[in-house]
């Protein structure tokens, strides 16, 4: 059984989640944005750059994926993860897909004029159906908050 302490854990955890991801998603956005407008050279900065993005993307899909708060305690954690929360996040999953897939096909068109390189495409569908997955779900999990 779970004590009360943790219900409200919950409760201020799942609301601090849902002020946090657009935040968050937007951070990473910006992250995007500071990578296209710099070429990559191949110095030991675009290196990191690079892999601070790849880092990031793990951490953002591991957290959208699982629910996040993996310091915190399983009851707390099981609390979080409720059936609205689950549906939440399977409709956030279905807008970054898609998100992803009509970016691959405005690249497709792209490339018939520009061409774009496989590391620039995949940092670009990847970057837009995380980024859309984690601005969706932070829409509805507000909207679950404010409707109460």
């Amino acid at each position: 059984m779970t004590s009360r302490t943790d219900q409200e854990m919950a409760e201020r955890l799942s609301k601090r989640r849902a002020r946090m991801l657009p935040v968050l998603a937007i951070f990473f956005l910006m992250q995007q944005t500071a990578y296209f407008s710099q070429p990559d050279t191949g110095r030991v900065v675009d290196h990191f750059r690079v892999s601070a993005w790849i880092a990031m993307s793990v951490v953002m899909l591991a957290g959208l994926t699982s629910g996040g708060f993996w310091l915190r305690p399983a009851s707390v954690r099981a609390l979080l993860d409720d059936e609205v929360t689950r549906a939440h996040r399977a409709k956030s999953m279905e807008a970054g897909f898609i998100a992803a897939m009509v970016a691959a096909i405005a690249l497709y068109f792209v490339t018939l004029f520009e061409p774009v390189s496989g590391r620039e495409a995949i940092h670009l569908l990847l970057s837009v159906g995380i980024a859309c997955a984690l601005l969706r779900f932070a829409m509805l999990e507000r909207r679950a908050h404010r409707d109460g």
